[in-house]
């Protein structure tokens, strides 16, 4: 995938968009290696479950990512990682250096649609690559 660079990045809204217009997706964000959100926007009325600035689960899912970068020459790169709750379900997708965290009501079906998130992102990272190239309107 081409380098995705999410900070003060103008497509991020239209990308955060499309993924919140899946059914039952409450909440998109992207984590850096240290594990802070850098970006992230809830679906238009959904109540947080969790204050962001108290949640835990950025650096949880930053950690448990890196750690499992070290099987990554045995079985190969990881594609994303669903954790099931009883409130919700979490979805961290790996782009470059950042994680899309995405969390969805944990009666939704997400598999489907992952691969639908996975190729926006990798859409977005290719039109951030020809913008930073001056290839693109």
């Amino acid at each position: 995938m081409s380098k995705l660079i999410f900070e003060n990045m103008s497509n991020w809204e239209s990308a955060s968009k499309y993924v919140l217009s899946f059914t039952g997706i409450r909440f998109v964000g992207v984590i850096n290696n240290m594990g802070n959100l850098v970006t992230g926007d809830y679906k238009k009325g959904i109540v947080p479950i969790a204050d962001m600035d108290q949640y835990k689960i950025c650096m949880e899912h930053a950690l448990e990512l890196f750690m499992k970068k070290d099987l990554d020459d045995t079985l190969g790169p990881l594609d994303y990682i669903v954790s099931k709750r009883k409130k919700m379900k979490i979805i961290t997708i790996p782009v470059n250096d950042y994680l899309v965290l995405i969390s969805a009501e944990s009666g939704v079906k997400i598999e489907p649609i992952i691969g639908e998130i996975i190729q926006s992102l990798k859409e977005m990272a290719q039109e951030n690559e020809m913008k930073l190239h001056g290839l693109a309107n």
